[in-house]
């Protein structure tokens, strides 16, 4: 299997350093931006330009990002978006650098300590540091523990106190304890009202910020949710980012990813083979992204009017689709990074129009009371690329030529009156020092029909769209048999003494061959219908599942160790091997003592615990100041080692009151080996299941709005 270096390694650059990767003719080079902000205002499409500093072997060479673009400044003066006297500053807003933000892991146990953590430890200090260009990061009022700041990355670098948070905030998104998300980017899930027993459906989920945030909310409060959260993607090598970047950092039991073309998503079914309705959907469609000027530099030369026109068909395809797959009375939220009525209002208006009054706008102007938004409007321009306006698409010659369809013109007046489009909104990026966005909240009123075309039906190996877009065959998942599981049954109840009460039947292998059990995975039980109900012919699914349980070949009394991502999964039905250890000890045994790796047991204050017990697997419980954590830990015949990443071995120490300096030097010196290419052929080889494959049904790239750069 054919191995994407090029992608793997720039998206590994950009999350260890914040850099971009650019491919130039067939080399990668790392790009740095450095910004010089016009001094033209807006209506003048001249400026100086941004100057980018761009690094190569033989040092820094620069190329020039022109921040102005008269088309976009036209357009814009044409549509009622921008409010009257307020469009120099969004224009300037544009043209300044976007700030970094990031939130807690809301579901967390120790949430509040993180926070606690990052407030006592640096954000009370920063005034301390006699530089006009440190400020203290600032609450985002409408995420719980989010922050926001805007500190040049030399700066973070230049004082000690800003390097550490620097690197804790890169240590603790490793492990997803901290998400790095654009902060207008946490408003769409938030405004699904979600809950744990809930079916839910993220359409266009990649890269995965807005999908990791719907996994939070799942667990907020109810540490095993009883619902389904089912992540889907068109774009093959963006299902595995968002496993990557999403499920590798919360594992959980009840999500899957799966890879469709959301305009044509087949209909799921339950165990009565009865099509399955969502209680939510997230449509945070594909869009040209005008909302992101701020960090996509590359907009300035390339957008035009008729990009929006291009992608208007089929976001209301994904979310005509959305809504048919949405239960009476359930909830979507419609959302883009774009500020374009004909991506936005547009939409909604079809939305409404077609269904005819089986959905509604739901007002949430009340919710999230101190978000900055403007209301959505119900007239706008439809303009072509050669800033041509239409007043109706009647009067239009030839319009298929020109990519006009009729559902882009703005409402009849009584259309306007019945579908109050007031109620969507927009987030401006001058209003509250932010990307922009767009959201319309839609409630189901009652049922409808959905379409009985092919988007509805199974997988058919005869259909050569469909039979190309699965060039890529994925190990199946397999769930186990009473008799495939009753070896691991009878290892694991007499070794870790796992209850009889375990849900053995939601166990399943990543292969065909269930003999080849190296690695278990646990799934909840809507998901294990799910997987049984929605095989291969009718979904490709790409992660499914925790796992909980891997084979070993090394000297033990079980054939299985339990693995730290399955814990939470596991814990509550293991009674044996689990050690109590005191605080010093367990600090020993995750700093280690030999090469930062594992500690010999005559090292430790009480090494009793641990020589009571045969080698193999432990679980180490750690409570301290409030924090409690079980560990994964392999017991030698001499020695205990931390089953656990070194990112996560931070975390537990900091959370302890411990600084682990030598530790952290050693995952840095890492980070900067691996980002500048040293451990290139590991990463290689550690990425053998990252397919390079392509979607010919997409139209482009969806465009992230979600991470923002620390």
């Amino acid at each position: 299997m054919s191995v994407n270096f090029d992608f793997l390694l720039s998206h590994v650059v950009h999350h260890l350093f914040g850099f971009n990767i650019m491919a130039v003719d067939g080399a990668v080079e790392t790009v740095e931006m450095k910004e010089i902000t016009p001094s033209g205002d807006a209506t003048t499409p001249e400026g100086p330009p941004a100057k980018v500093a761009k690094i190569d072997k033989g040092g820094y060479k620069t190329i020039e990002v022109n921040k102005n673009n008269a088309k976009l400044f036209e357009y814009y003066r044409k549509q009622p978006v921008i409010p009257p006297g307020e469009f120099d500053a969004f224009i300037d807003t544009l043209r300044i650098g976007l700030p970094s933000s990031f939130r807690v892991q809301l579901s967390l146990p120790e949430a509040a300590q993180v926070d606690r953590h990052l407030r006592e430890a640096f954000f009370s200090k920063i005034p301390e540091i006699q530089d006009d260009q440190v400020s203290v990061p600032i609450s985002i009022p409408f995420v719980p523990y989010g922050y926001q700041g805007n500190m040049p990355r030399s700066v973070m670098r230049s004082h000690p106190l800003l390097k550490n948070l620097h690197e804790f905030l890169v240590n603790e998104t490793e492990i997803g304890v901290i998400s790095r998300q654009e902060a207008v980017s946490m408003v769409p899930p938030l405004l699904l009202d979600v809950k744990p027993d809930q079916f839910i459906l993220d359409m266009c989920a990649a890269p995965g910020s807005k999908t990791m945030q719907l996994i939070e909310l799942m667990h907020r409060g109810c540490p095993k949710p009883t619902g389904l959260l089912v992540a889907n993607d068109i774009d093959y090598e963006r299902c595995y980012l968002l496993v990557h970047q999403t499920l590798k950092r919360y594992p959980t039991a009840n999500c899957v990813v799966v890879n469709q073309d959301a305009s044509q998503m087949p209909s799921m079914v339950d165990k009565a083979l009865n099509p399955i309705l969502f209680d939510r959907v997230l449509c945070d469609v594909i869009c040209t992204g005008d909302g992101t000027f701020r960090k996509n530099l590359e907009l300035w030369k390339d957008w035009t009017p008729q990009k929006g026109m291009a992608l208007h068909r089929i976001q209301v395809q994904i979310a005509k689709r959305g809504l048919e797959m949405l239960k009476p009375g359930g909830r979507m939220v419609y959302s883009t990074c774009s500020l374009n009525p004909i991506e936005d209002e547009a939409i909604v208006a079809q939305l409404l129009r077609h269904f005819d009054g089986k959905v509604r706008l739901v007002d949430v102007s009340a919710e999230l009371p101190e978000l900055k938004r403007s209301p959505g409007i119900s007239t706008w321009k439809v303009i072509d690329k050669a800033m041509t306006e239409y007043a109706n698409f009647e009067g239009i010659e030839d319009p298929q030529k020109k990519g006009i369809v009729a559902s882009m013109f703005p409402p009849t007046a009584e259309e306007a009156a019945r579908f109050g489009l007031d109620r969507t909104f927009r987030i401006l990026p001058h209003a509250q020092n932010s990307g922009g966005f767009f959201i319309a909240v839609l409630e189901k009123v009652e049922a409808f029909a959905t379409d009985k075309e092919a988007r509805r039906q199974p997988y058919n190996p005869h259909n050569k769209k469909q039979r190309r877009r699965r060039m890529v065959r994925e190990d199946p998942f397999t769930f186990l048999s009473p008799e495939d599981y009753a070896d691991v049954r009878a290892d694991i109840e007499e070794h870790y003494g796992v209850s009889s009460d375990f849900p053995y039947d939601n166990l399943l292998v990543r292969s065909a061959d269930t003999d080849k059990k190296k690695c278990i995975y646990f799934v909840n039980d809507v998901l294990r219908d799910f997987m049984k109900y929605n095989n291969v012919l009718r979904f490709r699914v790409v992660n499914a599942g925790v796992p909980v349980l891997r084979r070993v070949d090394k000297v033990s009394t079980s054939k299985y160790r339990l693995m730290q991502d399955g814990l939470p999964t596991m814990s509550p039905f293991v009674v044996k091997r689990i050690i109590n250890v005191n605080t010093a000890d367990a600090i020993k045994v995750l700093e280690g003592t030999k090469d930062n790796h594992y500690v010999g047991l005559d090292e430790l204050a009480d090494p009793a615990p641990f020589k009571a017990l045969s080698c193999g697997s432990v679980l180490m419980r750690v409570e301290e100041g409030g924090f409690r954590k079980d560990i994964c830990l392999w017991l030698g015949a001499q020695t205990v080692t931390a089953f656990i990443t070194r990112e996560e071995k931070i975390h537990c120490l900091t959370m302890m009151g411990h600084d682990p300096v030598k530790l952290k030097r050693t995952v840095v010196t890492s980070r900067q080996a691996k980002g500048t290419g040293i451990f290139k052929q590991d990463i290689t080889a550690g990425a053998k299941e990252v397919p390079t494959a392509t979607s010919e049904d997409a139209v482009v790239p969806k465009v992230s709005e979600d991470t923002a750069s620390i």
